[in-house]
């Protein structure tokens, strides 16, 4: 059975300091987070890595697993291509140097690019409303628009 699958960014957590700050997360099903509810990261640096897995995702063998990595802490998303159109995401957390999945959830590769690329979005926009300026956030801009062109024929 297939779940819903978001990536969430909370755009009033934002924070323009060295790194862009806020709180980022999955939401499975609608009602549960990963890591958590209100997790605060570095969320370009996690857009960016995200998006760079995502299209791997898409032109890789079946099988293939990709990290959907986060900054601070020891969470990570592993996702491994189970068909041309659908993945299975393992969500981990590390505890006493070994690795434990907390919950599996089978879902479409297109729902979690077309849920990055919202996000990524909405986080380019407010960035563009306050006028704040980042190399980061250009580089993030260029993945988006790489994605969005990205050859995907689901």
């Amino acid at each position: 059975m297939k779940q819903h699958i978001s990536i969430e960014v909370d755009l009033e957590t934002l924070e323009n300091r060295q790194n862009v700050t806020g709180n980022i997360y999955f939401v499975i099903d609608y009602h549960r987070y990963f890591p958590e509810e209100g997790w605060s990261d570095f969320v370009v640096t996690i857009l960016t890595w995200w998006i760079n897995s995502t299209k791997g995702l898409i032109v890789s063998d079946l099988g293939r697993t990709y990290e959907f990595d986060f900054m601070d802490g020891t969470p990570i998303v592993l996702a491994q291509k189970l068909d041309y159109e659908n993945l299975e995401l393992r969500f981990c957390i590390d505890e006493e140097a070994k690795r434990r999945v907390i919950l599996t959830a089978n879902c479409s590769i297109k729902e979690v690019r077309d849920s990055i690329l919202t996000v990524s979005k909405k986080v380019i926009r407010l960035f563009e409303r306050k006028k704040w300026k980042r190399e980061d956030i250009d580089e993030l801009k260029d993945l988006v628009l790489s994605l969005e062109r990205y050859p995907f024929p689901y």
